[in-house]
């Protein structure tokens, strides 16, 4: 029996292809490539119970797809910040609010603190005011809360965002550029009790 990524839960290292779907019986997967990259990079993610995300992005495309998937268990809620570019349909159970960005000079819309991750996913290098787009994202993340910046490699110098990360006030930037093929995925924290981090 081949299963999707969505109906099973990986067991085993990152690498090993297989997973496991009802009790202990355990199925290869048709394509484990690609379950592996998107279930490691849906590991990057602190879950809890009821989490929330915002998705800040200008295509919706499979890795949000991945993501809601990923979370549904969670009973977390995915709101989507949807920056001008092409958007596929998205019908996800767990998408919450829906913002449509008119342009690269606006916000993200978000309350203070209201976050535990937030992704920009091909945003951060298209936007007029990096710096201050990366302010607001702080002051809407909860403390000791994630920021994940996916954009496609060669767009922006990762040095170049880990020091705007810096002068936003996030810690423990960290570039991993071998988790999604063509993409640098930057994770950096907003650690509590740091910075501007109270």
């Amino acid at each position: 029996m081949i299963l999707t990524p969505s109906e099973c839960i990986p067991i085993g290292y990152a690498n090993a292809g297989f997973c496991s779907a009802q009790g202990s019986r355990t199925y290869v997967l048709e394509n484990p490539l690609k379950v592996n990259l998107m279930t490691s990079f849906c590991d990057l993610f602190q879950t809890s119970p009821q989490m929330k995300i915002l998705v800040a992005t200008s295509h919706f495309d499979i890795l949000i797809e991945e993501i809601c998937t990923y979370l549904q268990p969670f009973n977390a809620t995915v709101d989507l910040s949807l920056y001008p570019g092409e958007h596929t349909e998205h019908a996800s159970a767990v998408i919450g609010k829906v913002d449509t960005i008119k342009d690269f000079n606006s916000p993200i819309r978000s309350a203070t603190r209201d976050y535990e991750t937030i992704v920009l996913q091909d945003v951060l290098h298209l936007h007029s005011l990096p710096l201050k787009l990366l302010q607001l994202v702080y002051r809407s993340l909860e403390n000791s809360a994630e920021i994940i910046i996916v954009q496609s490699k060669g767009v922006m110098e990762t040095s170049e965002v880990e020091a705007l990360l810096e002068r936003s006030e996030f810690r423990a930037a960290n570039t991993i550029s071998d988790l999604i093929a063509g993409y640098d995925v930057i994770v950096a924290k907003k650690m509590h009790m740091w910075g501007n981090g109270l």
